[in-house]
This record gives C-alpha cells, structure tokens and sequence, in this order.
C-alpha cells in the first residue's frame, strides 16, 4: 500500500477488515493459553511420533 493511499483516511471496509483480524487474533492468543494452561501442549512429541510408528 502505498503512503499516499492513506491520505484520506481509512475507509469503514478497512475499519472492519483490521477488526475482524484484530478478533481473530485476540482469540488465537487466548487459545494459545488455555491450551497452555490446560496441558493441551505437553504432549505434542508423543503425537509426532505416535504419527510416524508403523503399526501393520
């Protein structure tokens, strides 16, 4: 984008995208800690190799 597109401001299409983003974000990162918190990411080494264990 260039700088002199933003002159006259950002339009309510751009004010929504950045919002939506914004709560999409602040909910990423809100899982990320309760999936931390919750133990939820302690075992993904045990995924990983649970997925590459040959069971035939």
């Amino acid at each position: 984008m260039c700088p002199s597109c933003l002159s006259g401001g950002l339009g309510p299409g751009y004010m929504m995208a950045f919002m939506i983003c914004g709560v999409f974000f602040v909910l990423a990162i809100g899982v990320l800690f309760w999936s931390s918190r919750n133990g939820r990411l302690d075992s993904l080494e045990d995924t990983k190799y649970a997925m590459l264990q040959d069971e035939d």
